[in-house]
């Protein structure tokens, strides 16, 4: 097996975890994420360019996703509520 094929791996088993321990869409959009930046960073040097160029699309729409979240959070906290 390649690397390629050990960091699809980890992170499809990542997913499968986190899918199946979560019952919040955001925490599991959040976990999603954390294993993403995991695989390309540690797997950043295993990579082509084209590999990493097609997975920042990616990135950047979970970390869209993440700063919603985020600001939700924020608002509902400072407005007082849950």
């Amino acid at each position: 097996m390649d690397v390629e094929d050990y960091m699809l791996l980890f992170l499809s088993v990542w997913i499968l975890i986190s899918a199946l321990a979560t019952s919040s869409v955001s925490v599991f959009l959040t976990l999603t994420l954390i294993g993403l930046l995991i695989t390309v960073e540690v797997g950043s040097l295993f990579l082509s360019r084209e590999q990493k160029e097609s997975l920042k699309p990616l990135l950047e729409l979970l970390i869209v996703v993440f700063a919603i979240i985020v600001m939700g959070r924020v608002y509902s906290i400072l407005s007082g509520g849950r």
